[in-house]
């Protein structure tokens, strides 16, 4: 079972819908696509009840890979697994951009070179968090490997240890940078490289089981229909797509959660899926965190399947459908 993982169970009135799990490591914006279907009933008009289950990477693989989960949305965990050996499948990513910002409490720490030998705070090790502060280091041309990646979980830690002073640097979203300083908690803080801004990778995708696509591919469809239709009404309704986020972040104020939409739209895919470069990048540094040697990555087609959500998307398309506010 999923220790520590919080359910969030969506009830549905359709009898004959089928129950699936799906896992969440955040309640942010650039999981709007998988939260506005729950809202607008997007996955029971495709058959499905969901729980929503509030779990970070990497505890929500391994849940998938031992059925607990059905559709895992930290993609980039998968990858890591898949690199191993699990039998999953990357088939969709809403976004090829990060909403992340680094932040020092330092004063000496005023460049990425000066973070030589001290702690990065992160969520989980080898999440999109790590990757990003590595890519961004080799960007600069620093070696990555000469950062200390301190994991500090899902939640509130990184802004805790900001304000604290507990930890000299950790990367943390707009939404806690604006929450941190409407609380009083920046003013010993400073954003050093925002990381959105200068880094290009994939975020918030969706993995699920190999066999589950071999087996029935029409029902990975369908959900991904629904979460296309979240896609959509994200694009489509600004402000109506933040009342949604919010209601799923109890205690948020609007204004945090407002502040993320435009810079998490800027990375919108162009249906889900990233281009072949971005898939060997992210392989090829994944490869490296989990120490698999380059020739033992497999075939990108046997790691990711964008056609199901191209055909999801083109259905969509044909049908004529739109997002009604």
């Amino acid at each position: 079972m999923l220790a520590g993982a919080t359910a969030l169970a969506i009830v549905s009135s359709a009898a004959q819908a089928e129950p699936v799990k799906v896992a969440i490591a955040s309640r942010s914006m650039n999981y709007a696509p998988y939260l506005v279907p729950l809202t607008k009933g997007y996955y029971k008009e495709e058959g499905f009840e969901v729980e929503l289950i509030d779990a970070g990477g990497g505890v929500a693989t391994p849940g998938q890979i031992s059925g607990d989960i059905d559709f895992n949305t930290s993609a980039s965990a998968a990858l890591s697994a898949i690199l191993k050996g699990a039998s999953l499948k990357i088939i969709y990513f809403p976004w090829d951009r990060i909403p992340y910002q680094l932040y020092v409490t330092d004063p000496a720490i005023k460049t990425l070179a000066d973070l030589k030998g001290k702690q990065v705070g992160i969520q989980t090790r080898g999440d999109t968090f790590e990757v990003a502060m590595r890519m961004a280091l080799m960007q600069e041309g620093l070696d990555p490997n000469n950062v200390i990646y301190g994991a500090l979980g899902v939640g509130a830690a990184r802004r805790a240890a900001l304000a604290a002073r507990s930890m000299p640097a950790a990367i943390i979203s707009p939404v806690d940078a604006n929450a941190m300083r409407a609380a009083g908690e920046m003013k010993d803080s400073r954003m050093i490289y925002d990381l959105g801004e200068k880094v290009q990778l994939p975020l918030t995708g969706t993995a699920v089981r190999t066999a589950d696509i071999e087996k029935n591919r029409d029902r990975v469809k369908r959900f991904m229909r629904a979460v296309t239709k979240g896609m959509a009404y994200t694009a489509a309704y600004r402000d109506a797509t933040i009342d949604i986020v919010m209601s799923y972040n109890k205690g948020a104020d609007r204004e945090s959660i407002a502040a993320t939409y435009e810079e998490t739209l800027a990375g919108r895919t162009e249906y889900g899926a990233i281009t072949e470069k971005l898939q060997r990048q992210e392989a090829d540094i994944r490869a490296e965190l989990v120490k698999v040697p380059k020739d033992k990555i497999p075939p990108l087609d046997k790691i990711y399947d964008f056609t199901i959500v191209r055909d999801a998307s083109q259905e969509l398309q044909r049908e004529g459908w739109k997002p009604i506010r």
